[in-house]
């Protein structure tokens, strides 16, 4: 891969790349580090990467497998229970499920929001972006953007009240 078409691919990726770093972390110099590591990574193994469809994914969970690594090695004793009593319960497995449906849920009815509020609630709720990116990216104002932000949750909210 060349460096033009690496820093067309991967560079982009880089502010996603640091959120799910820092969420993972809570700590913003870890998650720069984290994200750095990353990048190294990427950056050796720039002439082995797979065709990639998504690179924000491929990313993203580059990062989610570091940080992972990294905990096992600074943290052995945390890394997976042996125990059977450490074993989650069939009362957790269940309230997994419920919460994976719920989610399930919600993906369904942010699908059948009129197209303006979808885009912006996936834009600051999923994405995660701030008032302004989503007003930059949009055209609309922030406070239009507020506005059908309130609209959308509303909207989900009394749906999702109904169908539970």
């Amino acid at each position: 891969m060349e460096a033009s078409e690496f820093k067309r691919t991967f560079l982009p990726q880089s502010r996603r790349m640091y959120w799910a770093a820092w969420r993972l972390t809570e700590n913003r110099q870890e998650a720069e580090d984290l994200v750095q590591d990353v990048f190294l990574r990427l950056w050796t193994q720039r002439d082995t990467l797979p065709e990639i469809q998504n690179a924000e994914a491929y990313c993203v969970r580059l990062v989610q497998r570091r940080f992972l690594d990294l905990r096992r090695v600074r943290h052995p004793e945390t890394s997976l229970p042996t125990d059977a009593s450490l074993l989650p319960s069939g009362d957790d497995l269940y309230r997994e499920a419920e919460l994976r449906d719920h989610a399930e849920l919600v993906r369904r009815l942010i699908d059948e929001l009129p197209e303006n509020q979808r885009r912006v609630i996936t834009l600051r709720d999923v994405e995660d972006r701030d008032y302004d990116e989503i007003a930059q990216t949009t055209g609309l104002t922030q406070v239009n953007v507020r506005a059908l932000l309130s609209r959308a949750r509303r909207a989900i909210r009394q749906h999702f009240n109904r169908e539970l």
